[in-house]
């Protein structure tokens, strides 16, 4: 992974305070002819993940995504889904990516029965832990090492995420992608000067630094972070996609719709979306690797 990523424009995003036009939670299927039984239809989550090494000497991607268990004390289904990107002009990338997701996940066992966690708060320190403690690597001449971070847990219908770096989560409800994480470059920066009068935009978009990462875990002290601090209230059939850079410098957005469109398990979508990325190959073809969490209804 490089330093200067490519820019693309958030949209916005969808309205997470509709609910589904039943109301319900947990809607109940038709009773049919016959003596057939009502069957209930509960909420489930189905999710798979992908990545692939590309053209680089050593996989600097790390993911994980936990299993749909209900939790015994909540009696609420709890999922971490979460994929880094370690920084390969720094030292150690493959080895801050994976102690991020280590990190994170072993701090998730600890709470996930915890009827008690504000997610939002249990995000921020555990981006705040991880950036101290890969801020603490040694330097190998003079460099340090860093990883970007994406990651949601899901608690039944609510979705929560975290964003630090470049690394981007999207939501498909219906037709429409939405990006809701923003890249933590320079390009933020230059646009607050563009928004202030101090440039124009055309001296901001051909700025050489405007892709340089201006947060990632190991930087220290970190404080330029998004999450979501009001939960996203998901419907059947919305679809979450994690995904390092490797996939966004090579498709469009358009692209990346049509395939999570597709009628297909999410594990077909996450493998269609690298294989999408390797059929358009580049002699500098990064670390790809997605995540997709899909909201559904199961018997």
């Amino acid at each position: 992974m490089r330093h200067n990523k490519k820019r693309r424009s958030a949209k916005a995003v969808p309205d997470y305070k509709k609910a589904s036009s039943s109301g319900k939670t947990v809607p109940d299927v038709e009773k049919g002819s016959g003596s057939a039984k009502e069957q209930k239809r509960h909420p489930g989550i189905a999710a798979a993940s992908y990545s692939v090494i590309g053209d680089r000497s050593s996989q600097e991607d790390a993911v994980y995504v936990s299993t749909e268990e209900k939790t015994s004390s909540t009696r609420k289904n709890r999922i971490l889904a979460t994929v880094c990107d370690g920084m390969g002009g720094m030292a150690n990338g493959g080895l801050a990516s994976t102690t991020a997701v280590q990190m994170l996940k072993d701090a998730f066992e600890h709470v996930k029965e915890d009827q008690s966690v504000n997610i939002p708060n249990f995000l921020i320190s555990g981006i705040k832990a991880i950036d101290k403690t890969i801020h603490s690597f040694p330097k190998e001449a003079g460099r340090g090492s860093g990883t970007t971070m994406v990651a949601v847990i899901v608690e039944d219908d609510k979705l929560y995420w975290a964003s630090v770096g470049d690394s981007r989560i999207y939501i498909l409800r219906g037709e429409q992608l939405s990006q809701v994480t923003r890249d933590h470059n320079y390009m933020l920066r230059l646009q607050e000067m563009v928004d202030q009068g101090q440039l124009t935009q055309e001296e901001a978009d051909t700025n050489r630094q405007r892709e340089a990462l201006i947060s990632f875990l190991g930087i220290g002290n970190v404080s330029l972070m998004d999450v979501n601090q009001d939960p996203f209230v998901m419907q059947y059939g919305d679809i979450i996609l994690l995904t390092s850079d490797g996939m966004t410098r090579v498709l469009s957005e358009e692209q990346i719709k049509d395939i999570l469109m597709e009628e297909s398990s999410v594990e077909d979508k996450a493998k269609g979306l690298v294989e999408a990325v390797v059929a358009r190959h580049s002699r500098s073809q990064d670390n790809t690797t997605v995540a997709i969490l899909q909201y559904q209804e199961t018997i």
